[in-house]
Protein backbone atom coordinates (compact mmCIF):
# COMPACT_ATOMS: atom_id res chain seq x y z
CA UNK A 1 0.00 0.00 0.00
CA UNK A 2 1.25 3.50 -0.84
CA UNK A 3 -1.34 5.99 0.40
CA UNK A 4 -4.64 5.90 2.27
CA UNK A 5 -7.10 8.80 1.97
CA UNK A 6 -9.08 9.09 5.19
CA UNK A 7 -11.88 11.54 5.99
CA UNK A 8 -14.30 11.72 8.89
CA UNK A 9 -17.26 13.71 10.13
CA UNK A 10 -16.47 16.08 12.98
CA UNK A 11 -17.27 14.20 16.19
CA UNK A 12 -17.48 10.74 14.61
CA UNK A 13 -14.23 9.45 16.23
CA UNK A 14 -12.69 8.98 12.80
CA UNK A 15 -9.40 10.60 13.80
CA UNK A 16 -8.97 8.01 16.55
CA UNK A 17 -9.51 5.18 14.05
CA UNK A 18 -7.10 6.74 11.55
CA UNK A 19 -4.34 7.15 14.12
CA UNK A 20 -4.73 3.54 15.28
CA UNK A 21 -4.47 2.30 11.71
CA UNK A 22 -1.43 4.47 10.98
CA UNK A 23 0.29 3.21 14.12
CA UNK A 24 -0.48 -0.44 13.38
CA UNK A 25 0.73 -0.20 9.78
CA UNK A 26 3.68 2.06 10.47
CA UNK A 27 2.30 4.83 8.27
CA UNK A 28 3.40 8.44 8.47
CA UNK A 29 0.31 10.47 9.34
CA UNK A 30 -0.39 13.74 7.58
CA UNK A 31 -3.56 15.02 9.22
CA UNK A 32 -5.66 18.11 8.63
CA UNK A 33 -3.85 20.23 11.22
CA UNK A 34 -0.49 19.21 9.73
CA UNK A 35 -1.79 20.16 6.30
CA UNK A 36 -2.91 23.60 7.48
CA UNK A 37 0.39 24.16 9.32
CA UNK A 38 2.36 23.31 6.20
CA UNK A 39 0.19 25.59 4.09
CA UNK A 40 0.57 28.45 6.55
CA UNK A 41 4.33 28.10 6.12
CA UNK A 42 3.78 28.72 2.40
CA UNK A 43 1.56 31.72 3.06
CA UNK A 44 -1.77 29.99 2.31
CA UNK A 45 -4.59 29.58 4.80
CA UNK A 46 -8.22 28.61 4.48
CA UNK A 47 -10.61 31.43 5.45
CA UNK A 48 -12.24 31.22 8.87
CA UNK A 49 -15.63 31.75 7.29
CA UNK A 50 -16.77 31.19 3.73
CA UNK A 51 -19.78 33.27 2.80
CA UNK A 52 -22.40 32.10 0.35
CA UNK A 53 -22.92 35.51 -1.22
CA UNK A 54 -19.45 36.12 -2.62
CA UNK A 55 -18.79 37.62 -6.01
CA UNK A 56 -17.58 35.54 -8.93
CA UNK A 57 -14.11 37.06 -8.51
CA UNK A 58 -13.97 36.06 -4.83
CA UNK A 59 -15.01 32.52 -5.71
CA UNK A 60 -12.35 32.34 -8.41
CA UNK A 61 -9.69 33.56 -5.96
CA UNK A 62 -10.78 30.94 -3.43
CA UNK A 63 -10.66 28.21 -6.07
CA UNK A 64 -7.16 29.27 -7.04
CA UNK A 65 -6.11 29.14 -3.39
CA UNK A 66 -7.31 25.55 -3.17
CA UNK A 67 -5.57 24.76 -6.44
CA UNK A 68 -2.28 25.89 -4.89
CA UNK A 69 -3.12 24.01 -1.70
CA UNK A 70 -3.63 20.83 -3.71
CA UNK A 71 -0.26 21.17 -5.42
CA UNK A 72 1.54 21.73 -2.12
CA UNK A 73 -0.16 18.76 -0.47
CA UNK A 74 0.55 16.57 -3.48
CA UNK A 75 4.25 17.33 -3.13
CA UNK A 76 4.09 16.06 0.45
CA UNK A 77 2.21 12.99 -0.75
CA UNK A 78 4.81 12.29 -3.41
CA UNK A 79 7.69 12.43 -0.95
CA UNK A 80 5.99 10.12 1.54
CA UNK A 81 4.42 7.79 -1.03
CA UNK A 82 7.86 6.94 -2.41
CA UNK A 83 8.48 5.32 0.97
CA UNK A 84 5.10 3.54 0.87
CA UNK A 85 4.05 4.73 4.32
CA UNK A 86 1.51 7.53 4.01
CA UNK A 87 -1.94 8.33 5.39
CA UNK A 88 -3.70 11.60 4.57
CA UNK A 89 -6.40 12.45 7.13
CA UNK A 90 -8.53 15.40 6.00
CA UNK A 91 -12.11 16.09 4.88
CA UNK A 92 -10.60 16.88 1.47
CA UNK A 93 -8.31 13.84 1.24
CA UNK A 94 -10.39 11.77 -1.25
CA UNK A 95 -10.69 14.76 -3.58
CA UNK A 96 -7.09 15.94 -3.32
CA UNK A 97 -6.11 12.43 -4.42
CA UNK A 98 -8.67 12.11 -7.20
CA UNK A 99 -7.32 10.40 -10.29
CA UNK A 100 -4.82 8.17 -8.48
CA UNK A 101 -5.62 4.46 -8.55
CA UNK A 102 -4.97 1.90 -5.81
CA UNK A 103 -5.67 4.27 -2.93
CA UNK A 104 -8.28 3.21 -0.34
CA UNK A 105 -10.72 6.06 0.24
CA UNK A 106 -12.34 5.72 3.64
CA UNK A 107 -14.88 7.89 5.43
CA UNK A 108 -16.04 7.66 9.05
CA UNK A 109 -19.49 8.94 9.92
CA UNK A 110 -21.97 8.86 12.80
CA UNK A 111 -25.46 10.14 13.50
CA UNK A 112 -25.82 13.78 14.54
CA UNK A 113 -27.01 12.64 17.97
CA UNK A 114 -23.94 10.50 18.50
CA UNK A 115 -21.58 13.18 17.19
CA UNK A 116 -23.18 15.72 19.53
CA UNK A 117 -22.72 13.42 22.52
CA UNK A 118 -19.09 12.74 21.56
CA UNK A 119 -18.23 16.44 21.20
CA UNK A 120 -20.05 17.36 24.41
CA UNK A 121 -18.07 14.73 26.33
CA UNK A 122 -14.73 15.59 24.72
CA UNK A 123 -15.16 19.36 25.11
CA UNK A 124 -16.95 19.21 28.47
CA UNK A 125 -19.74 21.42 27.16
CA UNK A 126 -23.49 21.18 26.84
CA UNK A 127 -25.15 19.49 23.88
CA UNK A 128 -26.42 22.82 22.52
CA UNK A 129 -22.85 24.16 22.30
CA UNK A 130 -21.62 20.86 20.84
CA UNK A 131 -24.35 20.97 18.18
CA UNK A 132 -23.33 24.53 17.22
CA UNK A 133 -19.71 23.42 16.81
CA UNK A 134 -20.74 20.52 14.59
CA UNK A 135 -22.96 22.66 12.37
CA UNK A 136 -20.20 25.28 11.98
CA UNK A 137 -17.59 22.66 11.02
CA UNK A 138 -19.95 20.87 8.63
CA UNK A 139 -20.96 24.12 6.93
CA UNK A 140 -17.35 25.15 6.37
CA UNK A 141 -16.33 21.75 5.04
CA UNK A 142 -19.33 21.47 2.73
CA UNK A 143 -18.82 24.94 1.30
CA UNK A 144 -15.17 24.24 0.53
CA UNK A 145 -16.05 20.91 -1.08
CA UNK A 146 -18.81 22.49 -3.18
CA UNK A 147 -17.05 25.69 -4.28
CA UNK A 148 -13.54 24.34 -4.72
CA UNK A 149 -13.92 20.66 -5.58
CA UNK A 150 -17.34 20.59 -7.24
CA UNK A 151 -18.63 18.12 -4.64
CA UNK A 152 -22.24 18.93 -3.74
CA UNK A 153 -23.00 15.61 -2.01
CA UNK A 154 -20.00 14.44 0.04
CA UNK A 155 -22.12 11.66 1.55
CA UNK A 156 -22.42 9.80 -1.75
CA UNK A 157 -21.07 6.27 -1.17
CA UNK A 158 -19.45 6.05 -4.61
CA UNK A 159 -16.87 8.61 -3.44
CA UNK A 160 -15.41 5.99 -1.09
CA UNK A 161 -14.30 2.39 -0.86
CA UNK A 162 -15.73 2.17 2.66
CA UNK A 163 -18.04 4.28 4.82
CA UNK A 164 -17.60 3.32 8.46
CA UNK A 165 -20.52 4.22 10.74
CA UNK A 166 -19.40 4.25 14.38
CA UNK A 167 -23.01 3.81 15.43
CA UNK A 168 -22.91 0.36 13.88
CA UNK A 169 -19.48 -0.89 14.97
CA UNK A 170 -17.19 0.53 17.63
CA UNK A 171 -14.04 2.46 16.60
CA UNK A 172 -11.94 -0.56 17.60
CA UNK A 173 -14.04 -2.91 15.46
CA UNK A 174 -13.82 -0.53 12.49
CA UNK A 175 -10.07 -0.31 12.94
CA UNK A 176 -9.81 -4.08 12.45
CA UNK A 177 -12.14 -4.04 9.44
CA UNK A 178 -10.23 -1.21 7.76
CA UNK A 179 -6.86 -2.83 8.43
CA UNK A 180 -8.08 -5.84 6.47
CA UNK A 181 -9.27 -3.64 3.59
CA UNK A 182 -6.14 -1.52 3.15
CA UNK A 183 -3.87 -4.57 3.09
CA UNK A 184 -5.81 -6.13 0.23
CA UNK A 185 -3.79 -6.82 -2.93
CA UNK A 186 -6.11 -4.52 -4.91
CA UNK A 187 -4.63 -1.55 -3.07
CA UNK A 188 -0.95 -2.38 -3.39
CA UNK A 189 0.93 0.36 -5.24
CA UNK A 190 1.50 -0.17 -8.94
CA UNK A 191 3.75 1.62 -11.41
CA UNK A 192 0.63 3.27 -12.83
CA UNK A 193 -0.58 4.66 -9.51
CA UNK A 194 2.90 5.88 -8.54
CA UNK A 195 3.27 7.56 -11.94
CA UNK A 196 0.01 9.37 -11.31
CA UNK A 197 1.35 10.56 -7.95
CA UNK A 198 4.45 11.92 -9.65
CA UNK A 199 2.37 13.62 -12.34
CA UNK A 200 0.13 15.18 -9.71
CA UNK A 201 3.07 16.53 -7.75
CA UNK A 202 4.72 17.95 -10.86
CA UNK A 203 1.54 19.68 -12.01
CA UNK A 204 1.15 17.43 -15.05
CA UNK A 205 -2.22 16.24 -13.74
CA UNK A 206 -3.76 19.72 -13.60
CA UNK A 207 -7.20 18.51 -14.85
CA UNK A 208 -7.62 16.75 -11.50
CA UNK A 209 -8.01 20.24 -10.02
CA UNK A 210 -10.53 21.66 -12.48
CA UNK A 211 -13.22 23.40 -10.50
CA UNK A 212 -16.48 22.61 -12.23
CA UNK A 213 -16.66 19.28 -13.97
CA UNK A 214 -13.88 17.65 -12.00
CA UNK A 215 -13.85 13.84 -12.12
CA UNK A 216 -14.71 12.34 -8.75
CA UNK A 217 -13.03 9.41 -7.06
CA UNK A 218 -15.84 7.14 -8.22
CA UNK A 219 -14.70 7.73 -11.81
CA UNK A 220 -11.00 7.69 -11.04
CA UNK A 221 -11.25 4.35 -9.26
CA UNK A 222 -13.34 2.58 -11.85
CA UNK A 223 -10.33 0.43 -12.77
CA UNK A 224 -9.00 -0.11 -9.23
Amino acid sequence: MSVTAFSSDFGSEGASIAHQIAQRLGLTMLDHSNVLDRLAGHGFTLPDEIGTGRSGQALQENNWRLHKIGKIISSEILFLAQKNNMMLLSPYAPYLLAGIAHIPRIRVRASLRQRTANIAAASECGEAVASQKIHAEDAKTNLVLASCFGVDSPDRPEHFDLIADTGWLTPHEWTEQILELVQDDDFLPTSSSLNKLRALASGAAAPAFSWGGRAGPEQACASC
